[in-house]
Order: structure tokens, then sequence, then C-alpha cells
């Protein structure tokens, strides 16, 4: 076991090694190690202060690695990974307890993608306990034979995607616009996700980072203005190229990200705006979509199983054990 490197920041050889050690490890497990923000982390690096990046290395390779992110008044979020081929030698345990070593005053919270085996065992082995939960749920847009991955299945009758009375002529509906619609989407991005600093904190610099992916097309990215031009809601549409692990690599939606300003609750307009993308990714042709909800969150996980979604996986976010309750050993 070695002891982790903490740093600010990674130099592109570095950064390289850890994509393709998660990369290894999504496809031993069948599951990302690393969420997208992480990894756009890793690849274009991160702002002053904000980040701290964990390596474990053997002769000259990284074979472990932990992200974690900081924001003022919360728990710090991390994530780790470990090389398929270097795992049961301690280095999972060493990165939890350096993320655990390394953390600002409101403590830390590392997330198990997927909750593997693996990750259970070297989370809980260690006295971590879970203390949330973030449900994938998946719903077939076409339906699929016997011999498909997940299959067979039926799709769901769709509801059309319209608006109330009430606000019909108050709002329109359409397509985000590259070059117009940024602010006007932080702004309302960071209303309605006020107490979810993890999506409510997104900048200018994160967007422009998602603009440039491969996945992004602004023609699946559906707002919702008023009359004044602020956003009132909106649906981002995402779309998997690789399968996200419900096909053998034929491309699934995801439903990214649904927010409604707060002036805009009540109004309809989340169920709306994501039957606006579902839609969308149907009229694509892509057999399943998928979304990340919390467990606790009964409001949403109920509209999305009344659309025909239901639980496929859950990712797990663990705490460390409370002070003067030792770890297990490595």
């Amino acid at each position: 076991m070695s002891t982790p490197h903490v740093t600010d920041g990674l130099g592109t050889d570095l950064a390289d090694q850890i994509l393709a050690l998660a990369e290894a490890a999504r496809r031993e497990d069948g599951v990302a190690p690393l969420s997208e923000h992480t990894i756009l982390r890793v690849r274009h690096g991160a702002p002053a202060g904000s980040s701290r990046f964990h390596t474990v290395t053997r002769d000259g390779r990284v074979v472990g690695f932990a992200f974690v992110e900081r924001i003022a008044g919360e728990p710090d979020s991390g994530e780790l990974v470990v090389d398929p081929a270097h795992r049961r030698r301690g280095h999972g345990t060493a990165l939890l307890r350096s993320v655990r070593d390394d953390a600002g005053p409101d403590g830390v919270r590392v997330w198990a993608h997927g909750r593997t085996p693996q990750a259970v065992s070297v989370a809980e082995g260690n006295g971590w306990r879970a203390v949330r939960e973030l449900h994938k749920m998946r719903m077939p847009l076409r339906d699929l034979p016997a011999d498909a991955p997940g299959g067979p299945r039926t799709a769901p009758e769709l509801p059309e995607a319209e608006l109330r009375p009430e606000v019909a002529d108050r709002v329109r509906v359409r397509a985000f616009v590259v070059g117009q619609d940024e602010e006007a989407w932080l702004r309302a991005n960071a209303r309605a996700f006020a107490d979810h600093p993890e999506q409510g904190q997104l900048t200018l610099d994160d967007l422009l980072q998602r603009e440039v992916e491969d996945w992004f097309d602004p023609h699946g990215f559906f707002l919702a203005t008023a009359t004044d031009g602020s956003v009132a809601a909106f649906h981002w549409t995402k779309t998997h190229a690789d399968g996200a692990g419900l096909t053998d690599g034929e491309p699934v939606g995801e439903v990214y990200v649904v927010g409604v300003d707060p002036d805009w609750q009540g109004t309809g307009l989340g169920r709306t705006l994501t039957l606006t993308g579902l839609h969308h990714l149907r009229d694509a042709g892509l057999p399943w979509v998928h979304l990340y909800v919390d467990g606790d969150n009964e409001a949403a996980v109920r509209l999305y199983a009344s659309l025909g979604f239901e639980v496929w996986d859950t990712d797990v976010m663990y705490a460390p054990p409370s002070e003067g309750v030792a770890p297990a050993s490595p």
C-alpha cells in the first residue's frame, strides 16, 4: 500500500493515466467509477482552491485515484477508483484515509457508484456509513425483444408535452441557443438548485466545458422562457454513445438535468419539460432513457414512476466513522 500524493492540480500525463484507469474500472465493473463532473475536472483542471486530487502510484503509474470537490458550508464531496489489477492491496483504504485526513472543516462524503461489491467492502470495512442514495431509473423508449439487453420490454405511452392553460401565454418552449442563453440558464439553474450545491454552483466555465463535449446537442436542451427573457424551467437531455450500461453499445438517452425556477414552481412546467425531452429522445430512435434522482425525493420518484421509469441501480454516498470510532484494518 502506498501513501497517496495530494495536489490541487494535475499534469497532462497524470490526467491521461487517470482517465485510462477510470475506463479500465468501468469495463471491469460495468459502471463508471467517476462522474462526468470529476472527469471534466481531471481533463480541464479546477478553479483554484476548489478541488483536491489524491493519487497512488506504483512504478511511476497511477493505480489509485480520488477526487474531492470543496463547497463552502458543505462537506467535501469525493469519488475514488482503484485499478482492477491492483485491488485488494489496501489502496482503497489509503485513499479513504487520505480524503478524510485532508477534509475541510465540514468533513467529507464519498460516492460509491453502482454500489459495487468492491466499493461497499472498502467503505463499510473501514467503518464508513451510508448517508445518501441516488437512484438510477430507466425506461424503454421502444418495445424491446427478449434477446435485447434488459429486454423484453414494452415502452409506455408518453403523454403529450402540453403547457397548462394558465401558463401557455406566459412562456414558450424552445431549444437552447449557444452563445445567447448561457447566462440566463445559469441564473435559473442556481435558483432551481439553491439547495443542491453540486448542481447549483455550476459556473460559466463549467457550462462551456460541457458545450464542447462530443455528446452536447443544443437541440436536446429545452428551455421554457418567460416574456422577459428569463428561463422559467429547463430540461437538458444527453445521449450516451456507449450505451451507459443499458445496451451493448447502441446509444441511449438521459434526462440529464430538469430544473424549475422557484417562482414557477407548481405550474406544471417540470412535467411539461420532462415530456418534451422524452419525446425528443424517443423520436431520435433511442431504445432507453435513464436518469438520476435522490432516493429521498419521493415526489420526483413518484413522477418518474408514473411516466414508466423503474429503479435500475443506486449510487451510495458514505460518510466516515464518527470521531472515536476506529476504522477497520486495511
